[in-house]
């Protein structure tokens, strides 16, 4: 299930073509834009929705857009954060998906992820990046004790709220993708409950997400500060991959 390991990639294959980097709206997105920095022009960043069903929702749409295929790079990327489903992860690990699987189905319905471009992306992060597994989930997982029930039920590492809707839409269209995650918080961290601050289409109500924090002020803090130190590393990682060669 985790692997520190050299990856198999062969450095005189020729550099993975790709320009077309996924990343949920808000924050993120703005650590990845600002991390790619003077190598925009070389990738089209696209903010994405927050959620499984929202996620679908947008990619179908995408999707149906004129000449969609002509306009899309051969292979995508998807960045963002995630939590830990492991006592091996801490806050600011990066984690690079394997598979990534469905919560509430059986570890048989796991997809996986573009071998190929994973390994490309191990070799420019380097050895620190761990490779691991997923499971999507449509809600947050705010207890610490569910997070690690998870882990051990899934045979997974992290969770997300976007990786599998991905993996099961570029499948269909035969798009490599690869994934990159991380860790915004801790397996043993418990996180507010965040869940009705979520609108359908998978954008946040500051006033609501707000109202949340205040109920549990210990657990919010701890979950900012942990949010700000991940962000960082996500800005670090997007500016090591925008100085790869783009083919």
């Amino acid at each position: 299930m985790l692997s520190r390991t050299h990856s198999h990639y062969n450095p005189n294959d020729q550099n993975p073509s790709f320009a077309t980097v996924l990343v949920p709206q808000g924050m993120e997105y703005q650590a990845v834009y600002q991390g790619i920095g003077i190598n925009k022009s070389k990738f089209k960043i696209i903010a994405i929705p927050a959620g499984i069903q929202p996620l679908t929702n947008f990619l179908e749409q995408w999707q149906q857009s004129p000449n969609f295929l002509d306009k899309i790079s051969q292979r995508l990327i998807l960045m963002g954060l995630g939590g830990s489903l492991s006592l091996n992860y801490s806050v600011g690990d990066v984690i690079l998906y394997k598979k990534c699987g469905l919560m509430d189905y059986s570890q048989e319905s796991k997809g996986s992820c573009d071998q190929f471009l994973t390994n490309a992306l191990f070799q420019q992060l380097g050895n620190m990046t761990i490779i691991g597994e997923g499971i999507s989930s449509d809600r947050i997982i705010c207890s610490a004790e569910e997070k690690l029930l998870l882990g051990k039920k899934y045979q997974a590492d992290v969770v997300d709220m976007e990786g599998y809707a991905l993996l099961n839409w570029s499948d269909k269209l035969n798009i490599p993708v690869a994934m990159i995650r991380v860790i915004s918080d801790g397996c043993q961290q418990d996180l507010p409950d965040l869940t009705d601050a979520f609108m359908e289409d998978g954008s946040l109500q500051p006033l609501i997400l707000a109202r949340q924090m205040l109920k549990n002020p210990s657990n919010s803090i701890h979950l900012i500060r942990s949010s700000l130190k991940s962000l960082q590393v996500l800005q670090e990682v997007a500016n090591t991959i925008g100085k790869m060669d783009n083919g």
